[in-house]
């Protein structure tokens, strides 16, 4: 499910400062030295159910002024943790406090990520 956040999609800032930021909100870099895919877990209690929060990049085509890479990030996404051993293609309703509480999770990274020029 593609989550719309207008603040954090198309933010451009050095991938070191993008990295840092992501990882301190508890999310993880997947996808080794290719554009880097940042995920984080969540877990309803409530349905006992886990989900994927994930925010894609893309490199962009400028450098910082020390010639660092920058990224672009892209659509934010909620899905479902599905298990191998699992044969069921039904659909799956994300419930709305998950929905809310990934929304709520991207706006305090968008405030921090959509300054002008990142902190050192």
């Amino acid at each position: 499910m593609r989550l719309k956040n207008k603040t954090l999609t198309g933010v451009v800032q050095p991938l070191s400062y993008v990295d840092k930021m992501l990882r301190l909100q508890g999310f993880s870099r997947s996808a080794g030295d290719a554009t880097p895919t940042y995920d984080v877990v969540m877990y309803d209690s409530a349905s006992s159910s886990t989900y994927f929060l994930r925010i894609p990049t893309n490199f962009a085509n400028t450098t910082t002024g020390k010639g660092e890479l920058t990224v672009k990030l892209g659509h934010p996404y909620l899905e479902a943790k599905f298990y191998m051993n699992s044969a069921s293609e039904e659909v799956f309703f994300i419930p709305k406090a998950v929905r809310e509480a990934a929304e709520h999770k991207l706006a305090e990274i968008a405030d921090y990520l959509s300054s002008p020029s990142a902190p050192s």
